[in-house]
């Protein structure tokens, strides 16, 4: 008995061995399938990490320009050219009630058609041609356009005029330029 109980347990040792065997032959290849989905999983979790910080700073960009543009914004006026010309009009007649060294004169005023400009704003320039009586009305007058807390919000380029006529009143045009939305 102890030869068949040996021969047996060999067969069982042998059956074992081979459904073993045939066990991992079958399953070999999803055993390698499992380590491929774990691979590419763990490759995905680190771009998924990526594209998580990416999404972050461009939040933060956007964070940022929008804080930029409301401060931008302020310059961007809403206007129509009638209500600009009554703005300036009332303005030069509101320093003329001031003051009585003399009258302020608007001698030509032109509005140029809008166009975009190179930073994409829309842009229109203004001619301002006026008379003042004096140096110190000029630069009333032009600190007025330039007022940060104006209603429009006027850019000068630039500006020069002349010394001293012989009345001593100037003559001079101020280029205005406004950006609307």
């Amino acid at each position: 008995m102890t030869i068949t109980n040996k021969n047996n347990k060999l067969y069982w040792y042998i059956i074992i061995l081979l459904t073993l065997f045939i066990l991992v032959l079958f399953t070999r290849n999803q055993i390698s399938s499992i380590q491929v989905n774990l691979d590419e999983k763990q490759n995905l979790e680190i771009d998924l990490e990526n594209k998580r910080q990416e999404l972050q700073a461009l939040n933060d960009i956007k964070v940022k320009v929008e804080a930029e543009w409301n401060n931008i914004e302020k310059y961007l006026n809403k206007i129509k050219e009638d209500e600009i010309i009554d703005y300036i009009y009332s303005k030069i007649e509101e320093d003329n009630l001031k003051y009585t060294d003399g009258v302020s004169t608007i001698r030509n005023l032109t509005i140029t058609e809008w166009e975009i400009n190179e930073i994409w704003f829309y842009e229109s320039n203004i001619s301002l041609s006026l008379r003042v009586p004096n140096e110190d009305r000029l630069f009333k007058i032009l600190d007025f356009f330039v007022k940060k807390d104006s209603k429009y919000q006027f850019f000068i380029d630039s500006f020069s005029y002349p010394k001293v006529t012989s009345d001593s009143s100037y003559n001079v045009t101020i280029p205005l330029k406004v950006f609307y939305k």
